[in-house]
C-alpha cells in the first residue's frame, strides 16, 4: 500500500464513511488501500479527541438491588447508552478502581 497523507477531517470523514458502509473494517480498508492496523489506530485516536473528559454523574434516587422496595439515594454514572446505579455507601477506592479498569 503506497502511502496517503490525509489531514484530520479527511480521517475523520474516512472514519464516518466506514461507519455508514456496513461494511467489515478488513473489507473497509481494502477497498480504500488504508492498512487496518493504522485505520484502528486513527480511529482510536480521533475518537478520544471527541470524547468528553469527565462523564456526567447525579444522584438521584434508584431502586437497590437488595431491596426492590425500598427507594434509597444513589450514584448514578452514564456513559453514551449504558448506565451504572451504585450506593452512595459505596467506597471511593473501589470506585477507582472500576473507573480505571474500564478505561484500559
Amino acid at each position: 500500500m503506497s502511502r496517503k497523507h490525509r489531514s484530520e477531517a479527511q480521517w475523520l470523514e474516512l472514519i464516518n464513511a466506514f461507519e455508514k458502509s456496513g461494511q467489515s473494517q478488513a473489507d473497509f480498508c481494502a477497498e480504500q488501500n488504508v492498512s487496518s492496523a493504522y485505520f484502528t489506530q486513527r480511529r482510536r485516536a480521533l475518537r478520544n479527541l471527541d470524547e468528553p473528559a469527565f462523564a456526567e454523574v447525579k444522584p438521584q434516587a434508584a431502586y437497590t438491588f437488595l431491596s426492590p422496595n425500598s427507594v434509597s439515594p444513589a450514584l448514578t454514572l452514564r456513559y453514551q447508552q449504558t448506565e451504572l446505579a451504585l450506593p452512595l455507601s459505596v467506597e471511593p477506592r473501589w470506585l477507582a478502581g472500576l473507573i480505571k479498569a474500564l478505561s484500559a
